[in-house]
This record gives structure tokens, sequence and C-alpha cells, in this order.
């Protein structure tokens, strides 16, 4: 209030303003600071994080104009093209999101932080999880439960095996989760919870993504 030029608080500020979900004046605090410390890709990107906020998680026309600002600057800038992405899924366009989800996923490195939000949202708008083609899983669903159980446990039994030699595999754990989730085997897609849990141990980290993960796929707890 003292001194509203002053660029550098609005940056640290706005960044907290949106972590405590007060979004209308996490939006002013970003567009001061494009203001005094001038534009770069990711402050847009974060007006645009902000503005969708405000939004009720929407992304609003004026929140896509910041995401293309954003890329435009930037065209590897991941917080926009995230929700560029999310913005594609909310107009019903579920090929472009997942088109352009999984071109950052594979693109990202094993440790990103992100990995497991992206991999929840492709949960979201693809017919299947990785791994698990969309025809074979609705197939499966045609099948007598006997024969069902019998081709897809073979591509699960695949996947489970590779956890178990990489049992920091995050995503893996939520592709396993997923396939039984879309089969409707929650009791199994809850076992699969319980024994990444367990994997994962004490990694704090691991275990938050993971959770993150299962928030995007409906489950909670």
């Amino acid at each position: 209030e003292k001194n509203p030029t002053d660029g550098r608080g609005w940056e640290v500020l706005a960044p907290v303003l949106t972590r405590i979900v007060r979004y209308d004046d996490a939006v002013r605090a970003w567009r001061n600071s494009i203001t005094y410390n001038g534009e770069t890709a990711l402050r847009r990107a974060d007006l645009g994080e902000a503005l969708t906020g405000a939004g009720g998680g929407v992304v609003t026309a004026e929140a896509k104009a910041e995401f293309d600002r954003a890329l435009a600057l930037d065209p590897q800038e991941m917080k926009a093209r995230y929700f560029v992405g999310l913005a594609a899924e909310q107009d019903g366009r579920r090929a472009d999101a997942e088109r352009m989800w999984r071109a950052m996923l594979d693109g990202a490195p094993a440790d990103a932080p992100w990995r497991p939000l992206l991999t929840a949202a492709l949960a979201r708008v693809a017919s299947v999880a990785p791994e698990l083609p969309d025809e074979t899983i609705a197939a499966a669903k045609e099948m007598s439960e006997t024969a069902r159980d019998t081709m897809v446990r073979g591509m699960i039994d695949r996947l489970a095996a590779r956890l178990e030699q990489n049992r920091d595999d995050v995503d893996g754990w939520l592709r396993l989760v997923r396939a039984y989730v879309v089969l409707g085997d929650r009791a199994k897609a809850q076992a699969i919870i319980t024994d990444a849990r367990q994997a994962l141990g004490k990694d704090e980290g691991r275990l938050q993504q993971l959770n993150d993960g299962l928030k995007g796929l409906g489950i909670e707890g």
C-alpha cells in the first residue's frame, strides 16, 4: 500500500495469494507484477492460472488469452500448455486435450513434479489410461467375466511386473489403479493404492504426487 509500484513485492505476494485461493487479489497482483517487472511467459501463465481460479476452475476467454500470450513468448511454457489443454477439455475437444497432454508427458523429465497431474488429466479425457488401449478395454467389457479377466490380466500383470522392478514409478501405480477403475473393480483398485503407498514408503514427495493423481481419478483417501 505504501509503495504500489514495488514490482518485487507484487512478485512475492502474487503466488501466495494464489495458494490461499484469494484469486481476485492474485489477479491484481500478477497484473501489477507484469506492469512493474515486465512481461514473461511464466508471469502470463501465472496470471492465467489466477484468472482460472477466479472463474471457479473454468478457463475463461480472458484466462485463455493469457495462456496464449505465454505460449507466444515461450511455446514450451508448461503451465500454459497444461491449461490450454484444460480449455480444450472444457470445450468438449477431448481428443485435442489428450494430444496436448500426451505430448507434454512424453517430453517430461522422469522427476517432473507435475507428471501425476498430467497422468490424471489423461485419465479423464482418454477412454483408458496409457498402456491399456481403449479398443482392448472396450472389447473386454463386452466379454464374459472369465474371458475378460483372461485377456486383460496379461496386460495388467505386465504393468505390475514393471512396478516390481521400479516401485518408485508413481505414474505406473496410477495407470494400474486406473485400469481397475475402468474395469469396475474398485476393491482391487483400492488394494493397489495400499500397495503403492507401502512401496513409496516415506518419500513424501512421491506420496503427494500419488495422492494428487488419485484425486484426479476421483479417488480420495
